[in-house]
């Protein structure tokens, strides 16, 4: 097992008040993966040690009453050489730890631990709720078609070389959903002349945003829903690239007579799950942007809302590292049967009905609807893959022939792809065409 990568590690202070009459000295420890921890060192029997005691066991004072635990503050505002950071979701990490006797006096070292580290922030109570959310998805740019920047290639017919001509042109916001505005951004750089070395660059955001102020998990539901949606249209571990966020409370005037602006502070977080790029050059997606456009991603939002039993199990497949033919049947199965249930219930059966149905008539209901986008489905496919799921959750039947489950689990991956697909507005030539 690989080791974790060795967090970055700050040295600086808490402003406990704001104005920076009082102060703590702490360590910010920044984490490959996106995750902050604080390391607070502190006298034992003074400020901030009751920060990080436990429910486990009682403190008792002189005079024999029961000391509580102390909260730390939600909201913390961290200095260094670097700059600010506006640390939000602060909580006890644990105790870390402490020394007793010998020539120091005793200390110790407790753990904070945020769920928000906003660099730059003039003051983390501002970023208690936010006004905008913005998120860098490996691919995103790829799926939307969308740069900074276009290439032109010619090749003369009269043998002369070719030429090629890069223009920096950002395009305007895209818009792909009402909710909470959600739409893509476009960020580019183009060298100068005077550089050796040419090179631009194209960057695509996803951004959120609304006039009122929204808790993070408003935000986050939307950029986690886009980012799975590129999941299934590529099949890989689509990941969280980096994000920033915005406060309305902290906007900014550019000049003296102008209208104050967002002003967007990269922000780190582990709630997300940040992971490194996968997406290749190659890719070729089972549908992109153009094949849904703005009423599929609409689509798409309310099918997550509705299968999201359902989608839960069957995005974690692409999570499994190293499981075996039956772990990853196990949780085909638990989604077919969620996703075959939601079919019944949109086709108009009632929930009573929809309930009593075998998993093999659930996914011969998902058949007739993908039937036509992918050819040649064995007749048998549908009491194959339930008789092989049931055959790996129930001990006491025959072991599955496992050349079996894994053809029968790769079917039933392209048809639940290909279902998801379909309900978003992709055509079947598309879909046919693009999974054979």
């Amino acid at each position: 097992m690989a080791e974790a990568a060795t967090p970055r590690s700050r040295v600086g202070h808490l402003n406990l008040k704001g104005d920076y009459s009082e102060l703590l000295s702490a360590t910010l420890d920044e984490h490959a993966r996106g995750g902050v921890l604080l390391r607070v060192p502190y006298l034992l029997g003074n400020f901030p040690e009751r920060w990080f005691w436990n429910d486990l066991g009682q403190h008792i004072g002189g005079d024999g009453k029961v000391i509580p635990p102390e909260q730390p503050p939600t909201e913390l505002d961290y200095f260094d050489n670097k700059g600010t950071v506006g640390l939000v979701g602060c909580r006890s990490a644990g105790g870390g730890s402490f020394s007793f006797g010998g020539f120091a006096a005793a200390s110790g070292v407790g753990e904070l631990a945020a769920n928000f580290a906003v660099e730059k922030a003039a003051r983390a109570s501002n970023y208690a709720k936010i006004n905008g959310f913005r998120s860098e998805i490996d691919g995103l740019g790829q799926w939307l078609d969308l740069w900074a920047h276009r290439t032109m290639m010619k090749f003369p017919k009269d043998g002369t070389p070719m030429s090629v001509t890069t223009t920096m042109e950002v395009p305007p916001d895209l818009r792909l959903a009402g909710r909470l505005n959600l739409r893509a951004t476009v960020r580019g750089t183009a060298p100068s002349w005077q550089e050796p070395e040419v090179r631009y660059t194209s960057r695509t955001l996803l951004q959120t945003y609304t006039m009122s102020e929204r808790d993070w998990a408003e935000h986050l539901q939307v950029h986690r829903a886009m980012r799975d949606l590129l999941r299934i249209a590529i099949w890989k571990p689509v990941a969280f690239l980096g994000h920033e966020v915005t406060s309305d409370k902290e906007k900014i005037a550019i000049k003296s007579d102008t209208e104050p602006q967002s002003r967007w502070c990269e922000v780190k977080t582990a709630a997300t799950g940040m992971g490194p790029a996968v997406w290749g050059k190659s890719e070729r997606p089972l549908f992109v942007f153009a094949d849904i456009k703005s009423a599929g991603v609409r689509k798409w939002l309310k099918f997550g809302e509705e299968n999201r039993r359902g989608l839960r199990p069957f995005l974690r497949l692409l999570d499994i590292r190293e499981g075996t033919i039956d772990e990853h049947m196990a949780q085909l199965g638990i989604a077919l049967e969620a996703f075959g249930y939601q079919a019944f219930l949109d086709s108009g059966t009632s929930a009573v009905r929809a309930d009593k149905k075998t998993l093999e008539q659930r996914v011969r209901k998902i058949l007739q609807q993908v039937s036509s986008c992918i050819p040649a489905i064995p007749a048998t496919f549908a009491k194959d893959l339930a008789d092989g799921y049931n055959a790996v959750k129930h001990a006491n039947r025959p072991e599955p022939d496992p050349a079996g489950l894994v053809a029968n689990y790769r079917l039933g991956v392209k048809v639940v792809r290909a279902w998801i697909a379909l309900n978003l507005g992709a055509s079947e030539s598309v879909i046919a065409e693009r999974l054979n």
